[in-house]
């Protein structure tokens, strides 16, 4: 089988944001290559493109994000097997809760390997071969907690902002060198996926098991990763850097900041 399809490369793809996009991206005839380290969702979102897109080719690696051996491997394997990759979906995430000053450097660590180092070493694996083959474009799953701020979340918070800060960073570099390499950094509120399902009904503290639970419930009631797809795609076509599915609560929340700054004598 050709090739010389388009490829996108979507980490996060066993569940959530990420399985979500690679179905779009499967409906239009792109070759994918997934990476997740839920070997078992890997496997399910394999099979389902097959009957979505019996046509295209999967390459389905099983990843953790928080190996730079394993990232290194991941942009290998894409480019031996298509020969190029077009597009690069940062998609996998993670979080935990609590006060910032007693969650643990294990906790920390996990956190910001996941939602932001993975997206500094795809960046080192995959911009030198983009530029090689002449094109390429980033997107980068962040999220409003890169713009915005509210507690108990403290590691994701800091990831989302540090992610949201390397995309545009690294859109101001690729226009300076006149690099034919587009960026999209996306900046989603409530979906309805698995990431904060785990987070625990108790805790010792109570305003932040209150805020786990609000977490969850606002969770269920959050957009499809499905409806976020069309609207991530949407915006990818569009060669838009910013995208913002939520963006009636962005705006929400700069209203509320604007009208604090005006009140500043």
């Amino acid at each position: 089988m050709s090739h010389s399809l388009p490829c996108a490369v979507v980490t996060g793809a066993a569940s959530g944001i990420g399985r979500a996009i690679a179905y779009a991206l499967a409906s239009r005839g792109i070759n994918l290559v997934l990476a997740d380290i839920d070997t078992a969702g890997l496997k399910q979102t394999g099979l389902h493109i097959i009957e979505l897109a019996p046509s295209i080719r999967t390459l389905e690696l099983t990843t953790n994000l928080a190996d730079p051996a394993h990232i290194s491997a991941l942009c290998e394997r894409s480019f031996d097997t298509f020969s190029r990759v077009d597009w690069l979906y940062n998609c996998a995430g993670m979080l935990v809760s609590g006060p910032s000053w007693e969650l643990d450097d294990a906790s920390w660590a996990r956190v910001l390997d996941v939602n932001l180092w993975s997206a500094i070493r795809t960046a080192r694996a995959f911009v030198p071969r983009m530029i090689q083959q002449g094109s390429g474009h980033i997107v980068n799953i962040a999220s409003l907690a890169g713009l915005l701020v509210g507690p108990w979340l403290a590691p994701y918070t800091v990831s989302k902002h540090g992610m949201v800060a390397l995309s545009e960073t690294m859109h101001q570099e690729f226009t300076a060198l006149g690099l034919p390499l587009k960026m999209s950094i996306v900046c989603p509120g409530p979906v309805n996926t698995g990431i904060f399902r785990n987070l625990p009904a108790e805790d010792a503290n109570q305003q932040v098991a209150g805020a786990n639970h609000y977490l969850r419930d606002m969770n269920t009631v959050g957009m499809t990763p499905d409806e976020l797809a069309r609207i991530v795609l949407a915006g990818v076509d569009a060669d838009k850097l910013w995208i913002y599915p939520h963006a009636d609560i962005l705006k929400g929340a700069l209203q509320q900041r604007m009208e604090i700054l005006l009140a500043v004598e």
